[in-house]
């Protein structure tokens, strides 16, 4: 399980970076468009590093952990957003 995580935390790091700098950066108005740009660089970073970092057993799970675990977070930042967006 431990050489699991080494191939997702840094997708998920990756992101969370991502969505912070979104967040203290971009304007209310370009905000949605540069958190799919974010998701998408993250996407292609998870399958990056599954090529550079080949293992031939569990492509698919580690793959679908990583994808997943960005997708949350980018969602989870998004509803954070747009409730901000409300209450200013």
């Amino acid at each position: 399980m431990g050489r699991l995580w080494t191939h997702i935390a840094p997708v998920w790091i990756l992101t969370a970076i991502g969505v912070i700098w979104v967040g203290l950066t971009v304007s209310d108005e370009r905000r949605t468009e540069s958190l799919v740009a974010m998701l998408a660089a993250s996407v292609l970073a998870s399958f990056m590093l599954q090529i550079f970092a080949y293992r031939s057993g569990g492509l698919v799970k580690r793959l679908t952990l990583a994808v997943t675990g960005s997708t949350v977070l980018t969602l989870g930042a998004s509803l954070a957003f747009t409730l901000a967006s409300v209450v200013e």
